[in-house]
């Protein structure tokens, strides 16, 4: 039960929806020329559909990892909740610039990619061996601490890269 609850805290952890998302006068500028391609080039409109849809699966496994780091007592709420923001925020601008029917579409797969991974998910609290192998120097912990945006340091000294995949 401890691990469904966790799955839900995580899952729950909005981050910004696309409406809320503030921008600059340049910003705005560029999302109109990008609109204006998605509307009159159906294949640009194609490369972006999918790279948004890339962008949510990559989120889910975030979201993931977090219910993960978050079980195993290694992720503190606040980071949680920044990690899985943070790991929306990409999706959530590309997901702006969908067509109308894009949308839909991306919805009901956003959906799917996210019951998928809630049915997929063992809600067991991980074992102490799990949690040791996820937060060994450089590996799953630490990548996800990237998505925090501070500085996180591999086990050799060498600052890891911001938003590392993890």
């Amino acid at each position: 039960m401890i691990g469904v609850l966790a799955l839900v805290v995580v899952l729950t952890m909005a981050g910004p929806a696309p409406a809320q998302i503030v921008s600059s006068a340049d910003e705005e500028a560029a999302r109109e020329v990008l609109q204006h391609l998605m509307r009159t080039d159906p294949e640009f409109a194609e490369v972006q559909f999918r790279l948004v849809k890339s962008q949510a699966a990559l989120s889910v496994r975030i979201e993931r990892l977090v219910a993960t780091g978050v079980l195993c007592k290694l992720l503190s709420e606040d980071d949680a909740r920044l990690i899985v923001a943070n790991g929306r925020q990409d999706m959530n601008a590309g997901r702006v610039l969908l067509l109308e029917e894009q949308k839909d579409a991306f919805e009901i797969y956003w959906e799917g990619l996210r019951d998928g991974a809630q049915a997929a998910s063992d809600h067991a609290p991980p074992e102490p061996a799990e949690c040791e192998a996820f937060s060994r120097p450089g590996g799953t912990l630490v990548k996800l601490l990237t998505w925090t945006d501070r500085p996180q340091f591999l086990d050799s000294g060498v600052r890891a890269s911001p938003r590392t995949l993890p």
